[in-house]
């Protein structure tokens, strides 16, 4: 599938040309609000390359769903054989991507020089990418048509993007739903992305008047 796979690739490089653009002239965070824009890009770069790697995996595997339908019914292959090869079929492409965003978006922006930090980034970044495609997939395989798969598909989109620490803290989630926090996977490709880029860094941040953060 040459132009699922072009497409991704494509998008990659756009998201990360397109975001890290905004902070291709201040490269180094100096106040609240400039720690505040580099945390929301992170969140937003990668819930949009998460979002594209499901929708964009749902038609494919539709397609080739229905043919392994036939061939099973002609007893040539069974279930085993199409979800080795989907999933082995896949990974080499998840890390292209992944390289792909992870070089244009790092450097950009101005992330720390540091080997260490770099392939922390680039391996969270795409386990991101293979748990939203691989949920694509077996959303796919769940459901009738594709359509209805990519109705599950933003509902879990939707739950990870509230629950994923950004838009509510987590201090802040009310007990009931605590659970989504815990649940969704974008909370933990977050912490891992943010842990790895900023764990140990020193760099002195004014903080806003007013925020929590002042008034400690």
């Amino acid at each position: 599938s040459p132009g699922y796979n072009r497409v991704r690739l494509l998008v990659s490089g756009i998201v990360a040309l397109l975001f890290g653009s905004v902070f291709a002239s201040q490269r180094v965070p100096e106040n609240e609000g400039d720690m505040n824009s580099r945390v929301t890009s992170i969140y937003i770069t990668t819930l949009f390359l998460g979002v594209n790697a499901m929708n964009t995996v749902l038609p494919v595997f539709e397609v080739e769903r229905n043919m392994f339908y036939r061939h099973k019914a002609s007893l040539m292959y069974d279930y085993r054989a199409i979800g080795l090869a989907f999933t082995l079929v896949e990974v080499p492409f998840i890390i292209l991507a992944s390289m792909v965003f992870v070089v244009l978006w790092y450097f950009t922006v101005g992330f720390a020089l540091n080997a260490g930090k770099f392939f922390l980034y680039f391996l969270f970044m795409f386990l991101s990418l293979a748990v939203f495609t691989f949920l694509g997939q077996g959303f796919m395989a769940i459901f009738p048509d594709s359509q209805t798969a990519q109705g599950f598909g933003s509902l879990l989109i939707g739950m990870s993007g509230i629950f994923g620490g950004i838009l509510i803290r987590p201090q802040y989630i009310p007990t009931f739903w605590l659970w989504g926090y815990w649940t969704f996977p974008l909370h933990y490709v977050l912490e891992g992305l943010f842990t790895s880029q900023f764990q140990g860094d020193n760099t002195t941040i004014v903080a806003s008047y007013g925020s929590p953060i002042f008034d400690a």
